[in-house]
């Protein structure tokens, strides 16, 4: 299978044939370069017919000086003619229905077009006054000639020579100039063109990048903000339960918490635990409805930051209207492992509340016996912390659950104090 060329089927040169174009024009510049050298060896040449050496010095020195601004006046002159001209098109853009292309002016910006302008008018004058004034150039030529072959000497055929130099090298310059321009000059105004389009396409481009990333962080936060309203939706729905709306399911629950964003889980948990905290003992049956959403939390907790989603889900279950003793003591071990030290974290309902959990676990206790050694231990320690708060001293001697164990197991208050 043949692979067609990008420019193949059109009228445009490719780019050998622009190579090739532009290195015949370098090789016609440096014959010109070549035929202007050659010019030059034939001052020289006309002034060693001179009277004397000075006076050859001043035809030589007179020689080039003339010979330097005809090539001036005719490089300036091809200049001139040689100034490229932009390209201004109009632009087919199809319209919003995808119908046949319509031609509009695009809006664009474009280069400074004044030195075009002003090379335009300047060609355009001089052609014109020289239509109008071509009986008067060959008396002018005789003239300029004249004047600049006093200063060649004062051979008799200096006149001639005068005339040749200044037509030689002002058509040479021109030639020049006309070639240099079209050549140099157009490629610099090109790439100077390129590389103002270049660096305002750059500017666009990262417009266009901020306004799409914008956008996109507007679409997410829309997203974000839905998703974390279906998750306050359904919290509220768990914490006050209505006969005419369906049951919250865990797994809603967990997919909801897992989708919403991190202040939202925060003002979840905070309302969980204020309905746990408000409800734990006059109304167990609403504060049961707490544990589905910190069992949610501590799904998306993956990594165990956050000890006090355990600690609350321990409390509900050890205070729920029928307790859970070995969850809830679970719930509060992982809670005290992930809190760390309690004297430098604070925290020490935990150990509270865990020691009651495993008085009520502890079979020996169920038969109003002694615990074995080891959850006698347990027990002490955890008490032992709890008595560090003012408050849970006081629960600790006045609860009957605790004064029963203590009994039963002949562990005093100083007997708790003592533990390290």
């Amino acid at each position: 299978m043949s692979v067609l060329h990008p420019n193949a089927g059109t009228s445009g040169p490719s780019e050998g044939q622009v190579a090739k174009e532009l290195s015949e024009s370098q090789k016609a510049l440096r014959l010109l370069g070549f035929g202007m050298a050659a010019g030059l060896l034939t001052i020289p040449i006309h002034a060693i017919q001179a009277e004397s050496l000075n006076t050859a010095f001043v035809s030589i020195s007179v020689g080039v000086l003339l010979a330097g601004t005809s090539t001036l006046v005719g490089g300036t002159l091809g200049f001139l003619f040689g100034i490229p001209r932009t390209l201004q098109q109009d632009a087919k853009t199809p319209n919003s229905e995808g119908d046949a292309a319509t031609s509009e002016r695009r809006t664009d910006y474009q280069a400074n077009t004044n030195l075009e302008q002003i090379s335009d008018w300047l060609t355009k004058i001089l052609v014109g006054v020289g239509l109008t004034q071509i009986s008067e150039i060959r008396s002018g030529l005789f003239s300029v000639s004249t004047f600049a072959a006093q200063g060649l000497g004062t051979q008799p055929y200096s006149q001639v020579f005068a005339f040749a130099l200044l037509s030689y090298f002002a058509f040479l310059g021109f030639l020049f100039g006309y070639l240099w321009t079209r050549l140099v000059l157009a490629g610099a105004l090109r790439l100077a063109d390129q590389a103002s389009i270049g660096a305002l396409a750059i500017k666009v481009q990262k417009i266009t990048e901020r306004a799409e990333t914008t956008e996109r962080k507007l679409e997410d936060f829309k997203k974000q903000s839905e998703r974390d309203a279906a998750a306050l939706n359904l919290a509220y729905r768990q914490l006050n339960p209505s006969p005419e709306l369906p049951e919250v399911s865990l797994e809603e629950l967990k997919a909801a918490v897992a989708a919403a964003s991190r202040s939202v889980k925060v003002q979840i948990f905070n309302q969980a635990w204020q309905v746990r905290a408000d409800n734990w003992r006059s109304d167990k049956s609403r504060m049961a409805h707490t544990i589905p959403i910190f069992r949610a939390l501590i799904a998306e907790d993956k990594n165990d930051r956050y000890h006090m989603n355990h600690g609350q889900l321990g409390f509900a279950l050890k205070d729920k209207a029928s307790p859970e003793w070995d969850e809830a003591e679970k719930e509060l071990t992982k809670a005290i492992e992930i809190r760390g030290p309690w004297d430098v974290h604070g925290w020490i309902f935990y150990e509270f509340n865990r020691a009651f959990c495993r008085i009520m676990l502890d079979p020996q206790f169920v038969q109003e016996q002694a615990s074995d050694l080891e959850i006698r231990s347990g027990i002490i320690k955890d008490l032992h912390v709890a008595m560090k708060n003012d408050d849970l001293k006081l629960i600790i001697r006045d609860d009957p659950v605790i004064r029963k164990w203590m009994k039963l197991n002949r562990a005093t208050e100083r007997d708790i104090r003592r533990v390290e």
